[in-house]
């Protein structure tokens, strides 16, 4: 229990320091794959039971277990779910709500020893995983 919140604690740190960067080269970076994920379906997640089989978006569907769920406060609760598909991945996603009560997402989806990852992105109010290199998916 102690590893899962440790993990989930670092993957939460990791979320929070690349959102914080408030960089514009974001949308910008190499990518291959692009999935539109519906925010609902994201939404969903947060009241999933532990095991999850849920279609995100169009070609792209989650199954998994939750491995890890954190309530930091009434306005951010992070995820670690162990993905099926690819075996062995990880996919961290956090929900904030912010003092207007608009709610942001911020997640990766990661595979140890694979050159590939999936970063969560919101453009023009649309969420996306985007497919790249894992180098520009872990934090400076």
């Amino acid at each position: 229990m102690i590893l899962k919140t440790t993990i989930s604690g670092i993957c939460l740190l990791c979320s929070f320091v690349l959102s914080a960067q408030n960089k514009e080269a974001e949308p910008n970076l190499p990518y291959s794959n692009k999935i539109e994920l519906n925010d609902q379906a994201l939404e969903s997640l947060f009241h999933s039971p532990e095991n999850i089989s849920l279609e995100l978006g169009t070609g792209f569907h989650l199954q998994g277990r939750i491995q890890n769920k954190t309530d930091h406060g009434n306005s951010l609760v992070s995820l670690l779910i162990e993905v099926e598909n690819p075996t062995g991945a990880m996919f961290s996603l956090s929900r904030y709500i912010d003092p207007a009560g608009k709610i942001f997402y911020v997640g990766r989806l990661l595979k140890l020893h694979t050159p590939d990852g999936f970063l969560l992105v919101n453009e023009n109010q649309h969420y996306y995983l985007i497919a790249t290199e894992q180098r520009f998916l872990v934090a400076e």
